[in-house]
């Protein structure tokens, strides 16, 4: 049977906007106003535990901040973000991310 496989990119102004949407929708400390400048995967965990790490220049006094998710919350996060930009995805695809230089790679496999 063939396997389907779609892929979503992200660019960091779309991942910086998709962790400010979730955290305020959780009520939790939203990332301070600023850019993006870069995002970091924990290397040998794939697990939803998994560190994610986002450096934000900030727009205030123009600092770095070295910000720290887990990988579950920033993969709902950029679901939550396709979800509002009318993106459809599959609720049973099996979904992975990678950087891919300066953009997260949303893979989704359907069997």
């Amino acid at each position: 049977m063939p396997t389907e496989e779609r892929f979503i990119t992200f660019s960091l102004e779309e991942i910086y906007k998709a962790i400010k949407i979730k955290a305020l929708e959780e009520s939790l400390e939203v990332p301070p106003d600023g850019e993006l400048k870069s995002v970091d995967m924990e290397e040998g965990n794939g697990g939803d535990d998994a560190q994610i790490f986002l450096t934000i220049v900030r727009k205030a006094d123009e600092q770095e901040e070295r910000l720290q998710y887990v990988r579950k919350f920033f993969a709902l996060a950029l679901v939550f973000y396709c979800q509002g930009k009318g993106i459809p995805l599959p609720r049973s695809g099996a979904k992975t991310l990678a950087i891919l230089d300066d953009k997260v790679v949303m893979k989704i496999v359907m069997k």
